[in-house]
């Protein structure tokens, strides 16, 4: 026995004089099984036959009907016939007057019984795009004046059963898919004259997401990207998620999803298309729906579809790639949502470093193995400015491990949502945390200025030169106590100062001629070091090259001890300040002058203020820490390590100031960075701050 569905197709293939044989025993044997079917067919008989009596009189004139027909009858076949007529000659018309290359008209077929016309005309523009099953074309609705998209089945496809399963199934899946982001179907119908089945849906354009991702990562390569774009496209991909979503609540799995089947209007509409693939879960809204129809029905395409892998490769999730058709489930879908993000992030497919799409000598199903058995691609290695919490939300996604997935399409997009929402709040933070690494290396800069002011100032003293060509002992002793003073006044009026020097070299010695310095253990206490405490040694490398300078030219350092080459861990560097001094009688130079700076001093006061930073590092030139705050407590354990060694976090940044004055963290906006230069592209200091507390 025939369901209604396959009787009526077997049918209507009769009427086009398509049967085979085998078809016409079917027909047969099911109009004689049933008393109703047989009345059917024989009244059937009598009004096509003088249907057809009527219409060869027509063509010729005459409008005589049987006398065997009511009045009323009568009166409609002359009014329907006489109107087919002149549809005939208006399009004979039509066609002499130039419209010969327009595509025949397509018509949708109505249903036994159904008095109601249903025909609407498509003419065929130009053609959209194609595929293996079908063509899609640009066509013009004649009855709503509007353009529409028409999706026709291939005539080579036409010889397969299996395919027009398939694209009858496509069809019917999406008429059932009522959602603004899913393409609406208008019409599903046969072509008059190729008899190939078509459907048309809406248009919405040409622009896929795929062009979108491809468009705004070539404008990122060349520093041209609009700040929204990143935006734009997080906004179009959770459109498709809820698409999707809706999809699975009515018991469909798309199967394909990638960046080319979602269409993109000029107004920020998001369309999911092409559901051929799709599968219809048995116990679904849509699968129960769908349960007497054996042809459509999910179990019926799986048993052509066996051992076939379903999806495309570059976005196809481990399961797919598999062939694993029983394992196929929504979350396969997640991992096909996830594939879009990575492509979104990155600009390429998840599988696109594969040999197959380098152009490599692997073959299709070396390819599909390594997606199965592989590990999963990691965004930030395609591209390392992607961010990390979306990283983490893409990698979640596409999970080999589907249990590891999402549970859900909303779920997804929820994460997604989520970290776009913090963008704003989190930018507005970030942004707080630059200015307050600007305004420390700037108070930094400050006292270095200040420092270097200083000393040179205390340089162009009169004690100076005095204590240079005195030779009276007397004399000697009063300008160094009137040195001294100054000194002194100096330091108390510089908390941050530790000691101020006035040296003698003399080939490769020097000698310490006035020496103020505070007390080691009272800082207010300031004292003038007696002459027999006095320091003479070898200069060291720092004093060499404060020596070698002209008049006035200041050398600003870190230094462990300026005075020797001693080593030390950084935390007890000095910044220090010196001043070379020449003898104004011979105009050679005699020893300098130099200001040693408590740098923990200074550190300290930065770090008094409330900062909106986690956590503060200042480091030197060798990337050995000199200090590091965490929530406005000092951290010790850390001082004398390396960044690489105790703070791994900030190795991009320190390897980014290398070369660079600023670092600013485009990706995470979580670390800022800046470098101070004392001795241009030499020597310096980097300020680091973070809004995250590094890992304890």
């Amino acid at each position: 026995m025939l369901n209604d569905k396959q009787a009526t197709e077997l049918i209507s293939k009769s009427l086009r004089y398509e049967l085979s044989e085998e078809e016409k025993k079917k027909v047969t044997l099911n109009l004689e099984s049933n008393e109703d079917t047989r009345e059917f067919a024989k009244i059937s008989k009598v009004i096509q036959n003088s249907v057809a009596e009527f219409a060869v009189k027509a063509e010729s004139g005459d409008f005589t009907v049987a006398p065997g027909m009511s009045a009323q009858i009568k009166n409609r076949l002359q009014s329907s016939v006489a109107k087919a007529i002149e549809q005939k000659k208006s399009e004979s018309q039509l066609s002499a007057t130039g419209a010969m290359g327009v595509d025949p008209a397509l018509t949708i077929p109505v249903k036994p019984g159904d008095t109601r016309q249903l025909v609407s005309r498509f003419t065929l523009l130009r053609k959209l795009g194609e595929g293996g099953l079908g063509n899609v074309w640009l066509a013009r609705d004649e009855k709503l004046k509007r353009n529409v998209a028409i999706k026709q089945m291939n005539s080579s496809a036409m010889e397969t059963p299996a395919a027009w399963q398939r694209f009858h199934r496509e069809a019917e899946i999406t008429g059932h898919l009522e959602h603004p982001n899913i393409v609406p179907l208008y019409s599903f119908g046969i072509d008059a004259q190729s008899g190939e089945p078509f459907y048309g849906m809406r248009f919405v354009g040409k622009r896929t997401l795929a062009e979108a991702i491809v468009e705004y990562h070539e404008l990122l390569q060349e520093g041209q990207a609009d700040e929204m774009g990143l935006h734009r496209l997080l906004t179009a991909f959770l459109g498709v998620c809820q698409a999707i979503a809706y999809a699975h609540s009515r018991g469909v799995i798309h199967r394909d999803l990638k960046p080319e089947n979602v269409a993109l209007d000029s107004f920020g509409q998001v369309i999911v298309l092409d559901w051929g693939l799709a599968k219809v879960e048995e116990d679904g809204e849509l699968g129960i729906q769908l349960a007497n129809e054996t042809s459509l029905s999910d179990a019926a395409l799986a048993q052509t579809m066996v051992g076939e892998v379903i999806g495309t490769p570059l976005y196809m999730a481990p399961e797919q790639a598999a062939g694993e058709l029983d394992k196929i489930d929504r979350r396969t879908d997640v991992y096909g949502l996830g594939a879009i993000l990575f492509a979104i992030l990155t600009g390429c497919a998840p599988h696109e470093k594969s040999n197959l799409s380098a152009g490599g000598g692997l073959q299709v199903a070396d390819v599909l193995r390594a997606i199965a058995e592989g590990a999963t691609p990691v965004p930030r290695d395609y591209s390392p400015k992607v961010p990390r919490k979306l990283e983490k939300i893409c990698l979640k996604a596409m999970s080999r491990k589907r249990f590891a997935r999402y549970e859900s399409a909303s779920d997804l997009a929820d994460e997604v949502e989520r970290w776009m929402a913090g963008q704003n709040q989190k930018q507005s933070r970030y942004d707080t945390l630059r200015m307050e690494g600007r305004e420390l290396r700037a108070d930094m800069q400050s006292s270095v200025r200040d420092l270097e002011t200083n000393a040179r100032f205390m340089s162009r003293l009169p004690p100076i030169q005095e204590l240079m060509h005195t030779k009276n002992d007397e004399e000697f002793a009063l300008w160094r106590e009137r040195l001294s003073t100054i000194f002194s006044g100096l330091l108390t009026a510089n908390g941050d100062y530790q000691h101020i020097v006035y040296g003698k070299i003399d080939g490769d010695q020097f000698t310490e001629l006035v020496r103020v310095e505070r007390h080691s253990t009272e800082h207010a206490n300031i004292r003038s070091v007696p002459k027999s405490r006095l320091r003479t040694s070898a200069t060291s490398e720092y004093l060499n090259q404060v020596i070698q300078k002209k008049p006035d030219e200041v050398v600003s350092s870190l230094v462990c001890d300026p005075m020797c080459d001693k080593s030390a861990g950084c935390d007890q560097a000095r910044l220090v300040a010196s001043v070379p001094i020449y003898d104004e009688i011979s105009e050679e130079p005699f020893g300098f002058v130099m200001i040693d700076c408590d740098l923990n001093r200074v550190f300290s006061d930065q770090m008094s203020r409330r900062l909106t930073a986690c956590e503060v590092v200042v480091a030197c030139d060798t990337h050995d820490i000199m200090l590091h705050n965490k929530n406005n407590i000092m951290v010790e354990d850390t001082i004398h390590g390396t960044i690489k060694d105790s703070l791994p976090h900030f190795v991009d940044a320190v390897a980014a100031l290398q070369t660079q004055s600023e670092f600013i963290d485009e990706t995470d906006q979580e670390i800022y960075g800046n470098r101070l230069w004392l001795i241009p592209r030499q020597h310096g200091l980097m300020y680091l701050l973070s809004l995250k507390d590094s890992p304890s």
